[in-house]
């Protein structure tokens, strides 16, 4: 007979966005089980980019967390445009500069996804004593009036184990065995023409920049190299096949490529080799009932841009907390149902910012001065850059406004909170940071104080206050002058509401709507 347990929430697949939504879990106390079919975490590392929104929210998390990637990663400028016409080495320029980025983190930190599943696993352990259970293999999951039935095989001794939960989350891949249960639709599309391979390998003699990552581009070829931690390099090779000739080694076919874009650089020692197929796949639903969906189970890119790890690990951002205060008594049920709302637009977008990416630098065939002509639009330029760094994603198109309120200039609801040293010689993000809402209050109005306090105690389970008085540099950031104001930021760092503090009744219903008071 099948062993059989209980539990509130289960998630599938341990990887980068499993990994975040169990952290995320922890640290609301609720109780989950993280399960993957894998006997042991992946080695593998498809992704090398952390971008400036992903250092945002890992300073969001922990400072220390935050400090930690930085000083393991290498800080990347931008892409440098190589072009090649008749076999010879062309145009050299920056292409897209992430230093243009408004944040504190302006550029791309290159750190293989391996190493950050890594960091990301160890701190979850080290802080809350948890650690996914290996080689647990989902086989079936199904709804009945109860909840959520799955069937779990061990992957060692064969023995399944029937699981009951409220909750069962999708973090397991590409392949997603729970979107396949739920029978779920996909938007398809494929890069036709485009075989990909990546190799990491120590190069001797390359003579450019390791500040910048080189996108290297002719009529009919595609490498990107980029210098990784440990002192060789990724290259991602993209052809109609020429450079995977099965007579030859994958050293011996991109060596040829090399050639036309720098002079005298060998290949070393090979570390890893992989191909694949790019496609493009976006799930017409992110929930089914009590399921979700997050990450590659829901979508999958060009890697064109380094944005695939960056969108999943959010994803799980965005459920974790709505989850964590949902399942913890202190938010209604309904806050689950922007889940979707505002996490599918944005993979909407990433795919756009990938699949054009994609077909300036991949779509061979088309001489490379053509297609690459978008570059010279700066304001091409500056959407792709928000959209990659994912400092330019706003929710605010796809969330409930209000225009009854008062406009004013600045971040509005919907938006990425911006970070601010702050004159107490703290930052904002080292007051938001935490697992709570919270209320701000800019400008000096003691009667707004004080009923901003009281309202903030009717939910100090979930919300915490913080008066910030009369800060030049808020102001100055907010783009606000020094008129009361209330600001609602959510546990992820974005604006959940905002008013004038005259308005605070307005405010006080947005509160009452979406979380539970305390009686």
């Amino acid at each position: 007979m099948s062993k059989q347990s209980e539990t509130s929430i289960l998630v599938v697949g341990a990887g980068a966005s499993g990994t975040m939504l169990s952290l995320q879990l922890s640290r609301y106390g609720v109780p989950f089980r993280t399960i993957d079919r894998l006997s042991a975490p992946s080695l593998a590392s498809r992704a090398i980019t952390v971008h400036s929104r992903m250092l945002e929210i890992f300073e969001l998390l922990d400072h220390k967390l935050a400090e930690l990637f930085l000083q393991r990663g290498i800080k990347n400028k931008g892409y440098d445009l190589h072009y090649v016409n008749h076999g010879k080495r062309d145009v050299v320029r920056m292409g897209i500069d992430f230093t243009t980025t408004d944040c504190r983190y302006p550029y791309l930190l290159v750190h293989r996804q391996d190493e950050t599943e890594k960091i990301l696993r160890e701190y979850w352990h080290q802080h809350f004593k948890r650690t996914a259970e290996w080689g647990m293999q989902l086989i079936s999951v199904v709804q009945d009036n109860k909840g959520l039935i799955s069937v779990v095989r061990n992957t060692d001794t064969g023995e399944e184990e029937i699981i009951r939960s409220k909750y069962v989350i999708a973090c397991d891949g590409i392949n997603s065995q729970v979107r396949r249960c739920l029978e779920v639709e996909q938007d398809e599309s494929n890069y036709k023409g485009t075989l990909l391979q990546n190799l990491d390998i120590r190069l001797n003699n390359f003579p450019d920049s390791n500040e910048h990552i080189h996108y290297c581009a002719g009529t009919d070829h595609f490498m990107m190299v980029a210098r990784l931690p440990g002192d060789f390099y990724r290259l991602l090779v993209s052809d109609r096949g020429e450079s995977i000739d099965p007579d030859a080694t994958p050293e011996e076919s991109i060596q040829k490529l090399m050639d036309q874009h720098f002079y005298g650089v060998s290949m070393g020692e090979r570390i890893w080799h992989s191909k694949w197929e790019s496609w493009v796949r976006l799930a017409k639903t992110y929930r089914n009932q009590q399921i979700f969906l997050v990450g590659d189970s829901a979508h999958v890119h060009s890697t064109t841009g380094g944005q695939g790890m960056n969108c999943c690990i959010q994803d799980a951002w965005n459920l974790g907390w709505k989850l964590g205060l949902v399942e913890s008594g202190l938010a209604n049920p309904s806050l689950l149902d922007t889940y979707e709302a505002e996490r599918r637009p944005i993979a909407e977008q990433v795919i756009w910012a990938a699949s054009s990416l994609h077909e300036i630098f991949m779509g061979h065939g088309k001489d490379i001065n053509e297609r690459g002509g978008q570059m010279e639009d700066s304001d091409f330029l500056k959407k792709v850059v928000g959209c990659c760094s994912g400092i330019s994603y706003t929710y605010k198109d796809y969330i409930e406004q209000y225009p009854d309120l008062t406009p004013f200039l600045g971040p509005t609801i919907g938006d990425r909170a911006p970070d601010v040293d702050l004159e107490t010689a703290q930052s904002l993000f080292s007051i938001i940071g935490n697992t709570k809402y919270t209320l701000l209050l800019s400008g000096e109005d003691p009667e707004m104080a004080r009923k901003g306090k009281d309202l903030a105690n009717s939910y100090s389970e979930s919300l915490q206050y913080y008066v910030l008085g009369h800060s030049e540099a808020f102001q100055a950031t907010y783009k606000i002058d020094q008129t009361p104001a209330m600001y609602l930021i959510r546990p992820d760092g974005y604006i959940g509401f905002r008013c004038l503090a005259t308005e605070i009744g307005a405010l006080e219903a947005f509160l009452s709507a979406a979380l539970v008071a305390e009686i």
